[in-house]
């Protein structure tokens, strides 16, 4: 018990240096200055272990004998304060961690969209951030049954949406509207005809009669199946006529171009800007010119405090890299772009798909030429 309590006041292990240490051990006794576990290392070199707030009168005394301490252990005392000062400065630090990360979570700072097909994530956020949940909103205050309501008014396509927020990560789940299936009356007549021109390939007939053979040539608004079907009665009988008719088309379209946009022409080297964010605010450390900016392309990464996917602090470092480059002057025609707009738009036009293409460019426009296999029927109500 007593050494514990030693150690707790401080306990010193030194050596005393010098040739006259036995007139230090004469002083150390006069004075009361208690040295515990006194052994010679050599003539001139003695080990002793002394309290620590004794230290100060030990040095002054061998000061006066010519001696010099070295002190080869410290334990307890003062480093154990300095080990406890440590240790609370941790502690203090810990919970205050813990606090910002309590406060952190009651406030949204990422968002997850799930379940979204035709509306676009901006737009879904947009729609939010309108109804009043927008990034570092306090969720608690946050009705869950407004917001759905709130955005199920404002967006037409949604049926259904819910919000869940778990730490400082809200998840938007949303169920959109079914389009309404086309609505006909059975028991009308209908017939098939051509959407377009074009040679017959095959055709797929379910309900009606066949008009056009595989190799005949048809042409736009031509009926392709008929409705009229004889009856064993002898009397004709109109249906809905149903099937599908396979022709080789080849439709034709023109596009007019517009300027394109200037051409670019990569410079060396490249610009570093860094800025700090916290919330919905921003502190650049590196600013640069708006002249800088319009004659850079800029890379922008965010980099936030946290767990991916669990919680996020408002508290992020945002990295630019601006590479410059130089633009050739005049604008030219946006031929390539046109054409891969039109093939796209060509693409989805047709019930099938596209064989081969052409592009004859003229002036200030372009002309498509393509052939497509393609279902032709089209039904139309008699």
């Amino acid at each position: 018990m007593r050494k514990q309590a030693r150690i707790l006041h401080g306990e010193v292990r030194a050596e005393l240096l010098g040739g006259e240490t036995e007139r230090l051990l004469n002083a150390c006794d006069a004075a009361g200055l208690c040295l515990r576990d006194v052994t010679y290392a050599d003539g001139c070199t003695l080990r002793a272990v002394l309290e620590e707030n004794e230290l100060q009168r030990l040095e002054k005394l061998a000061a006066m004998c010519q001696c010099e301490i070295r002190v080869t252990e410290l334990r307890g005392g003062s480093e154990s304060e300095k080990l406890l000062k440590r240790r609370a400065r941790l502690a203090f630090f810990g919970l205050l961690c813990a606090l910002a990360l309590t406060l952190s979570n009651l406030f949204i700072w990422e968002f997850e969209v799930v379940g979204n097909e035709r509306m676009s994530r901006g737009e879904i956020l947009r729609a939010l951030a309108e109804c009043g949940v927008s990034e570092g909103c306090f969720w608690p205050a946050a009705d869950a049954e407004r917001v759905r309501g709130a955005m199920l008014l404002r967006c037409d396509e949604l049926a259904w949406m819910t919000l869940n927020v778990r730490g400082s990560r809200a998840t938007v789940l949303v169920l959109e509207r079914k389009e309404k299936p086309e609505i006909y009356d059975e028991s009308a007549a209908a017939e098939l005809v051509a959407a377009r021109g074009g040679v017959v390939r095959e055709l797929s007939v379910k309900n009606g009669r066949a008009l056009v053979e595989p190799g005949a040539i048809v042409i736009k608004g031509q009926t392709l199946v008929s409705s009229a079907m004889d009856s064993p009665t002898g009397a004709t009988r109109h249906v809905r006529a149903e099937g599908s008719v396979t022709a080789d088309t080849w439709p034709e379209r023109i596009i007019w171009l517009s300027p394109g946009a200037q051409r670019k022409e990569r410079q060396k080297g490249f610009r570093v800007s860094v800025g700090l964010k916290f919330g919905k605010r921003r502190a650049e450390l590196v600013t640069n010119s708006r002249k800088e900016l319009d004659e850079c392309d800029k890379i922008m990464k965010e980099y936030y405090l946290g767990i991916d996917g669990l919680f996020r602090f408002p508290l992020g470092l945002v990295v630019e890299l601006y590479r410059p480059y130089r633009t050739d002057g005049a604008a030219g025609l946006d031929a390539s772009g046109a054409a891969e707009r039109a093939l796209g738009a060509l693409a989805e036009e047709i019930d099938g798909e596209i064989v081969s293409c052409d592009f004859t460019e003229e002036k200030d426009r372009l002309i498509l030429r393509a052939h497509c296999v393609e279902n032709i029927a089209l039904t139309k109500e008699s």
